[in-house]
C-alpha cells in the first residue's frame, strides 16, 4: 500500500521510501523517514495535493511523489 491510497485521518507507518536517492533525501528532511507514523489530512480535488499529519504538523506531498512512499497500515 502507498500514501496515495490512505483514507482520511487513517493512520499508518512508513515502510518505504522511493528509489530515487535526491527525492528520498529531500523527504527526510521534511521528516518522512522509516518508521514514522502518519496520517492523511486532506487530498485536494482533482489530484491535487495530499495533506498529512506528520510529527505535530501538516505536510503537503502530491499524488506522484505519495505513490512513491510504501506504507504499513497501524
Amino acid at each position: 500500500m502507498t500514501l496515495s491510497q490512505l483514507t482520511r485521518n487513517q493512520r499508518a507507518v512508513i515502510r518505504t521510501l522511493p528509489d530515487d536517492f535526491d527525492l528520498t533525501s529531500k523527504l527526510i528532511e521534511q521528516g518522512f523517514a522509516l518508521r514514522t507514523e502518519i496520517s492523511l489530512a486532506h487530498k485536494a480535488p482533482f489530484n491535487g495535493p495530499l495533506a498529512f499529519h506528520l510529527h505535530g504538523t501538516k505536510l503537503c506531498l502530491s499524488p506522484s511523489i505519495a505513490q512513491q512512499i510504501g506504507i504499513e497500515i497501524v
